[in-house]
């Protein structure tokens, strides 16, 4: 059990749907590090930390269960689930596609407010890049995301990206290993930007398709080194 001076990847819960709450308090910390890869879940600790029953904690664990994101231990218990080779695979082969086709669309069909709010959240990376803040630069870069796949106008593709976004976002701590991948993908966020503000639908699917591709290869080799739990966020 932490000591009362350590800082716990997950605080007390204070709004009443508990089971949801205590779902998303544990996704944010396994998919933003806090709770890495391999870690085991005791639940009596994680039902203390969030201030609830072990009843809707284990409610909750199930949903990230369903979701990919822990697994059952084979003699008992539970882990967040560790980063898988062959998962990463599929997981960005899906995601090359369904980027670029969002990329394609939206510069067909986006807005001048879908303009604005690509450029805030490009804004937004710009900035973390001068202070090298990765936790807020994946927030911006999450929401840059999703703002094109709005601007896609087609519902179905954007149902396909809440479950392939919330798997493949266990990666971002594997692409913080690699220097200078902020810098890197900062470039590139902009340049499918610039494609889709000059609505020019070949380019920015391309380019979409090749950020993508990029953070494959990163993931790929060093999932590839060896075990990844020990990767820092």
């Amino acid at each position: 059990m932490p000591n009362a001076t350590q800082r716990s990847p997950v605080t007390p819960l204070k709004r009443t749907r508990l089971v949801d709450e205590a779902a998303r308090a544990l996704r944010e910390a396994i998919l933003n590090g806090e709770l890495s890869s391999g870690t085991r879940l005791r639940q009596v600790q994680l039902a203390t930390q969030l201030g609830i029953s072990r009843t809707p904690l284990r409610e909750a664990l199930m949903k990230l269960e369903q979701e990919g994101l822990i697994e059952l231990l084979p003699r008992g218990g539970l882990r967040v689930a560790l980063l898988n080779l062959d998962e990463a695979v599929e997981l960005y082969d899906v995601r090359e596609v369904l980027d670029g086709l969002a990329a394609r669309l939206a510069a067909q069909r986006i807005t001048e407010q879908g303009l604005r709010d690509l450029k805030r959240h490009l804004s937004q990376m710009k900035d973390c890049l001068a202070r090298q803040d990765a936790h807020t630069w994946f927030v911006a870069h999450v929401a840059f995301h999703d703002e094109i796949f709005r601007a896609s106008g087609n519902g179905r593709l954007r149902a396909l990206l809440s479950v392939v976004r919330l798997s493949i976002q266990r990666f971002h701590p594997v692409l913080l290993t690699t220097p200078n991948r902020l810098a890197d993908a900062y470039r590139e966020h902009r340049e499918i930007f610039e494609a889709i503000r000059v609505h020019d639908p070949e380019a920015s699917e391309r380019l979409a398709r090749a950020h993508i591709a990029n953070a494959k290869e990163i993931v790929l080799k060093v999932i590839s080194r060896g075990p990844v739990a020990a990767v820092a966020p």
